[in-house]
């Protein structure tokens, strides 16, 4: 069974396949993936409101530098000696030592961030006796940096250690636009020592206008890792938040925030060591998946893959028949639809078998009746040839109202044994007018009929019998019951496509009552068993079926009458009717 697959049993793979597997697949692999873009999102989040935190302290510990410069600006004996009020050597000492040099001792006691503070100054004097004053010759951003001098700026350094980083600004001097006096106060790295405490493993690079100030702990793979995104890290600017990217290359994570309006950026590289980039919940997703796939699956196939072989049984047992008797299925019969087909299956071999018993049986009679038709086709000619005789009789003997009927009534014989369903209109006014001329030869002066009959072809065709129904009613319930004398009139109109053919005639007419119970019976074929055998109406319910039968719902006969005035039948062909 399972190395003769059937077509059946291939859909049923391919129906798991598409409805079970690939979907519990899919499924997993889209919660494995929520959850873990969750977890980074919340990663990030978590790791950019430490960021935020970091970043507000490293931005306060650098403004402490204006707070400094303030302090100086001040200060009105270093004002004093800068703007040169102070020339002699003794008021330029006794102002330093009143207040000047305790001023800068407790800036470099209060924060011990700054390694030195340079006053350079116009005041020669003071340049060559003070400690902490240059003159201002010796700026090296005195001619080049005039307007940043105004609001101060940072500036990268080369120092026996390494690179570091000085604030410069310039003292004011309104309305001269030279300055008196620039302060330079040189910053140790300890301001950035925090981002190594925080996190000991991870590489910390600090960079003053896009040049590298400070790096500690650096490794190869953190360098490759941080040239990768440099260009994007350095394009941040204070305004934006801090950036954190998780880097699945190196598996890093790299957190950058920037300071003093982008000028500082602090970048820190630092190997996952959790589960960011961790396969294990790939693995117990995967695990989940396999368990719940695999639950499925024997679900699945018990419920279903074992109704399946009953079913492909059935149709091998079913592809074996061959005779015209079948056999009945023999296998196990389950209780569930399958065994109801099966027992279905049985239940229609048994009535086949019945059936073609019976038909075999028909058949034998068929041929019989077969037989005994053509033995009773000499009867019609035998009845044929009875009324040709009659005829030639009568004319021998001058009587030509009877040899008249003999032959019309011998007419209406061979079309009513005729075996033809549609006749031609012509045709059938024919024998109408053979059967009125009878009636004229046996009803004397009872009766007169006119005839309007439009141009017809042989393409038009009507049921056999329509018309001369509706004649022979006129005759049988109002020529036949009554004395009066009827006029009767036969009309052929067109209607398009349609053939209306109707006929009118004078007399006792139908009762409301008959007439409505009538148009009730045509349409209502199935209460008809109520009418007696007494003017049963059979005549227009023949004519009225085979109308629907031939043409549709929309062809019928339609009966009017008014008692002892007139009465009205009339019904509707098509011409492009295609055969029964």
């Amino acid at each position: 069974m399972f190395f003769n697959i059937t077509k059946l049993q291939n859909r049923f793979f391919l129906c798991y396949l598409f409805a079970v597997f690939i979907p519990i697949m899919l499924l997993s692999s889209m919660i494995y993936y929520y959850h873990s873009n969750q977890r980074a999102k919340d990663y990030i989040t978590e790791k950019k409101n430490s960021l935020i935190i970091e970043q507000n302290y490293l931005e306060s510990q650098l403004d402490s530098s204006s707070n400094y410069f303030n302090q100086l600006k001040s200060n009105y004996e270093l004002q004093s000696l800068l703007k040169e009020f102070y020339t002699t050597e003794r008021e330029i000492v006794y102002a330093y030592n009143s207040q000047i040099y305790s001023l800068i001792s407790s800036i470099f006691l209060y924060d011990s961030n700054i390694s030195g503070i340079t006053l350079y100054t116009q005041n020669t004097n003071a340049a060559n006796i003070l400690n902490y004053f240059e003159p201002m010759s010796a700026c090296p951003v005195y001619e080049d940096f005039q307007a940043e001098l105004i609001d101060g700026f940072w500036k990268a350094e080369e120092e026996k250690d390494g690179a570091g980083f000085s604030f410069y600004i310039g003292f004011s001097n309104p309305p001269s636009a030279a300055f008196p006096g620039i302060v330079k106060l040189s910053y140790n790295h300890n301001i950035f020592s925090s981002c190594e405490a925080d996190s000991p493993e991870s590489s910390v690079y600090v960079f003053l206008n896009g040049r590298p100030i400070y790096r500690s702990n650096d490794a190869p793979e953190a360098s490759a890792c941080l040239e990768a995104h440099e260009q994007q890290l350095l394009a941040q600017t204070q305004a934006d938040a801090p950036q954190v990217i998780l880097d699945g290359k190196s598996r890093s994570i790299i957190s950058a925030i920037s300071l003093d309006n982008g000028i500082f950026h602090v970048i820190r590289v630092t190997p996952e060591t959790g589960n960011i980039f961790s396969y294990q919940p790939f693995l117990l997703s995967l695990a989940i998946s396999v368990l719940i796939l695999g639950s499925a699956s024997i679900i699945i196939f018990c419920l279903i893959f074992k109704p399946l072989k009953n079913i492909v049984r059935l149709s091998e047992h079913m592809n074996r028949q061959n005779s015209h008797t079948l056999s009945l299925y023999p296998g196990k019969i389950s209780r569930d639809e399958t065994g109801d087909l099966i027992l279905s299956f049985n239940r229609m071999s048994e009535r086949i078998n019945e059936l073609s018993e019976s038909l075999l049986n028909n058949e034998i009679q068929l041929k019989n009746a077969q037989i005994e038709a053509l033995q009773n086709q000499l009867n019609p000619h035998f009845f044929y040839g009875t009324l040709e005789s009659i005829r030639m009789i009568a004319e021998a003997n001058h009587q030509e109202l009877i040899s008249d009927i003999a032959y019309s009534f011998g007419n209406l014989m061979r079309y009513s044994l005729s075996r033809e369903y549609l006749v031609p209109v012509s045709r059938e006014i024919e024998m109408t007018r053979q059967y009125v001329s009878i009636q004229e030869k046996r009803l004397v002066n009872r009766f007169e009929i006119s005839w309007d009959i439009c141009e017809l072809d042989d393409k038009w065709r009507c049921p056999k019998f329509a018309l001369f129904n509706m004649v022979e009613n006129v005759f049988s319930h109002n020529v036949s019951k009554c004395r009066s004398f009827i006029q009767a009139a036969v009309i052929l109109k067109k209607d398009g496509d349609d053939l209306i053919i109707t006929v009118k005639n004078t007399g006792p007419g139908i009762p409301p009552e008959r007439l409505a119970h009538l148009r009730y019976l045509l349409e209502h074929p199935r209460e008809r068993d109520t009418m007696t055998s007494e003017n049963n109406g059979r005549g227009i319910f023949n004519i009225n079926d085979r109308l629907r039968l031939f043409y549709g719902g929309d062809y019928r006969l339609d009966i009017d009458s008014e008692e002892n005035v007139l009465t009205v039948c009339s019904v509707r062909i098509c011409k492009h009717y295609n055969g029964f």
